[in-house]
């Protein structure tokens, strides 16, 4: 990673070991490597050996259209509540800080099948309403989970067969899942 380069992370990425750098704001040291705590930019230090990252959020605006990227934080009968941490803009992803949420009771705005997602996963969304919170949408083409965890053991699902796969438990699991699921690079 060049001085000029920047590299975005999200919480739980992996960004380096405790060999070379040390932890700094944002970074934590899990079992010899560091890992994000925060989304952001991955800043070094050489001079210091110091490996941060910066969390600040910029204020953005929203439109109709717009590609986020987010965890669900909570999923019930009514809706599924999305913390936002990124948004793209034309090449790029900023970070941001919002919430959002699908509907998914009585009086559904979502076309299509009955969504198939869990709390923890990592989503791609589309804004389909701006307002106090983000109504989102995870129906279309390059829209749904880009990452996900298996509800018995909590190891990363992987994509076998089109089918999201645990190694561990050996159990496969359904959801709505985007076509490049695993290949997360924000």
């Amino acid at each position: 990673m060049s001085a000029e380069e920047e590299i975005y992370v999200l919480p739980g990425d992996s960004i380096g070991f405790a060999e070379e750098y040390v932890p700094g704001k944002n970074v934590a040291e899990i079992g010899g490597k560091l890992i994000a705590l925060v989304p952001g930019n991955v800043v070094k230090n050489d001079s210091r050996f110091l490996m941060s990252i910066d969390g600040t959020k910029k204020k953005l605006k929203f439109f109709n259209g717009d590609i986020v990227y987010g965890q669900i934080t909570k999923n019930d009968q009514r809706q599924i509540i999305i913390s936002v941490a990124g948004v793209q803009k034309g090449h790029e992803i900023a970070s941001c800080n919002a919430e959002g949420y699908i509907r998914t009771g009585g009086g559904r705005r979502e076309d299509g099948p009955p969504l198939s997602v869990r709390t923890g996963d990592l989503i791609r969304a589309k804004v389909i309403r701006v307002g106090q919170n983000l109504e989102l949408t995870i129906h279309g083409a390059n829209l749904g989970v880009l990452k996900t965890r298996c509800t018995r053991c909590r190891n990363v699902m992987v994509l076998v067969n089109s089918e999201l796969y645990c190694e561990n438990c050996q159990r496969t699991e359904n959801r709505k899942i985007a076509p490049d699921y695993g290949n997360l690079k924000i």
